[in-house]
């Protein structure tokens, strides 16, 4: 049964795996769709992802970013690290559900919203051939909130099966992670300063924060801001992922929830409430340690811990989380806010 966003009704549909060509805004010169996946390996302590971005709007026939990494424990900043930007996307006709894109991945819808085959190829270095099956319905991102205002967007708790080959050697995967999909104008930075200096419409100001964080999160900010995003998974009965926001400059207000899920006992229900600490290591610059309360729109709370088992970049590492009794491996993504406190890690 599919979840329903619980602000605007939203449902996602199979539809929603492909182009979305008759979208509102859909013909912006900046029109992008994304699809990301990630995977992991936790007895290596390893991590992956495959992100794909498509601006079928710009070039003769649409643009495509992204790529793959692979990253661990090491000190290598990454094991395997392919992002390509700007590759020109085939003529021809289009298909989300069934591609090949430029930058290496290709996607194969099996099973609508539910289970795609995602193969990687770059011969000696790293090669890919997983199955992503869905452990429920798609999240969908509740519409018009942060950190997605004016787009759409979907997360989805995952079992990753398959073999992944890196630097010649063969490596089974059979893990829990997350897939997302969004779709939205996104108009680079200098081209939004640009739209501005010629009388563009300016992001609306966000009503002043509360002691129990922001007002209202369903608009654009103009302050300085850092989004923060975790999630874990434990099985196809538990799992969470929340999205976090924090407010910079003079009044600085420490990760709020904006939108996210709670999967318990196989239930299903949005996180409407919540708020994120995290400790940032002062020698690596990292973050390390990660402390989550939150309400679900069931009345059900969650008390989550996360402690960073390797890094990809100072904002972004594979976590081990216990929450709630359970125990599962996930991400941290986000930027490190200044407020955040620096603790050495013992």
């Amino acid at each position: 049964m599919a979840n329903v966003d619980t602000i605007s009704g939203w449902t996602i549909t199979p539809s929603d795996d492909g182009f979305h060509d008759d979208f509102e805004g859909s013909d912006h010169p900046w029109w992008t769709e994304t699809f990301w996946t990630s995977f992991n390996v936790p007895e290596r302590k390893m991590g992956g992802w495959f992100y794909n971005q498509i601006l079928k709007n710009q070039g003769e026939h649409g643009l495509n970013n992204g790529g793959a990494w692979v990253w661990d424990a090491s000190d290598a900043p990454a094991l395997y690290q392919r992002s390509e930007q700007g590759l020109a996307m085939p003529a021809g006709p289009r298909d989300l559900r069934d591609i090949a894109l430029p930058n290496g991945n290709r996607i194969r819808q099996l099973v609508p919203n539910m289970k795609y085959h995602m193969t990687y190829s770059d011969p000696g270095k790293f090669q890919s051939d997983l199955v992503f099956e869905g452990l429920i319905a798609p999240n969908p991102h509740p519409a018009g909130v942060a950190p997605f205002w004016r787009g759409r967007h979907f997360d989805q708790p995952m079992q990753v099966t398959g073999e992944i080959v890196l630097n010649g050697e063969a490596i089974a995967i059979d893990c829990l992670s997350v897939r997302d999909r969004s779709w939205s104008a996104r108009p680079p930075r200098q081209a939004r300063e640009s739209q501005r200096t010629d009388g563009g419409r300016e992001p609306q100001k966000l009503a002043e924060p509360s002691a129990d964080g922001p007002s209202d999160v369903s608009r654009p900010l103009r302050k300085p801001y850092n989004i923060g995003y975790i999630f874990g998974t434990a099985s196809a009965r538990e799992s969470f992922l929340a999205y976090t926001l924090t407010i910079q400059g003079e009044e600085a207000r420490g990760d709020f929830l904006t939108s996210g899920y709670l999967v318990r006992d196989g239930v299903w229900a949005h996180i409407v409430k919540g708020e994120r600490r995290c400790l940032v290591d002062p020698e690596t610059g990292w973050i390390w340690r990660i402390e989550f309360e939150g309400e679900d729109g069931l009345g059900r709370r969650i008390e989550a811990v996360g402690e960073q088992q390797s890094n990809h970049g100072t904002s972004t590492g594979l976590f081990l989380w216990k929450w709630n009794g359970v125990e599962g491996w996930g991400e941290n993504q986000g930027g490190i806010a200044p407020s955040y406190p620096r603790v050495k890690r013992g």
